[in-house]
């Protein structure tokens, strides 16, 4: 009796030790015959999946708007760029979208889906290249209409839905989070004058952590929507010294 005591003992010690090291999944091998195999704990490098707002939640629950998402989604998925930003922020307008009388998110027409499709590829490779960490998408496709109340250009890529800007950092950061935001813009520099060129890539670096990329031509500007104010000018024209000096 005492032995099977033991034995379950063990058992039971056994069972809740990998409860504890990990969940257990099953995959399925070629042959079509599961595996047990232990989940990982993996901390993922940025804070995704981000929660959907509640006003998304409303928005997306209209059936119009659902299945454009769909089928937006589904175009998305054929070049391989489904999830680069998260859903609710892919459809984001502008910041000033209240103060304009506008829909927070608005799916662009799909004429001009494909115009999207070069700018998250270059968003894509920043993420990739660990050139971007911590990000918020706020404002995508806008309208003629809200473009011009919001002050953008009339030529601004945002109608066109080719361009994509984003915040470095939280909202109001920190003094170690304003350093994050500083080396950021820094790297986005490195990358625009290394990369810009093959990407056709355009690069506005403003005072906050706001970022405009788009895929209308190899340029930069800084806070006066002018290239002699961006950082990367500076960064570019070392660049060109560095290899101007180089000994042959």
């Amino acid at each position: 009796m005492k032995h099977f005591l033991i034995i379950g003992l063990l058992f039971c010690l056994t069972a809740c030790s990998q409860k504890q090291t990990g969940q257990l999944i099953y995959s399925s091998n070629a042959s079509g015959q599961h595996n047990n195999v232990k989940r990982k704990s993996v901390q993922p490098k940025r804070s995704y999946p981000k929660n959907a707002p509640i006003e998304y939640q409303h928005w997306i629950s209209q059936p119009s708007h659902k299945a454009q998402v769909n089928r937006y989604q589904t175009f998305l998925k054929k070049y391989n760029l489904l999830g680069v930003v998260p859903e609710f922020e892919l459809f984001q307008t502008a910041r000033d979208w209240q103060n304009c009388h506008a829909s927070e998110y608005e799916i662009p027409p799909q004429e001009i889906w494909n115009n999207i499709v070069p700018t998250l590829n270059i968003f894509k490779e920043l993420i990739n290249d660990n050139v971007i960490d911590d990000f918020t998408v706020t404002s995508v496709y806008r309208n003629s209409a809200l473009n011009r109340c919001a002050k953008g250009a009339d030529s601004s890529k945002h109608v066109f839905n080719a361009a994509l800007d984003f915040r470095i950092g939280p909202e109001q950061p920190i003094l170690e989070e304003l350093t994050m935001i500083q080396q950021t813009k820094t790297n986005l520099c490195q990358f625009w004058v290394k990369n810009g060129d093959r990407l056709n890539m355009g690069l506005g670096v403003y005072a906050s952590g706001q970022i405009h990329i788009d895929s209308a031509g190899y340029r930069t500007w800084g806070p006066d929507h002018k290239s002699t104010s961006s950082p990367c000018i500076t960064q570019l024209l070392s660049n060109r010294n560095d290899k101007g000096n180089v000994d042959e």
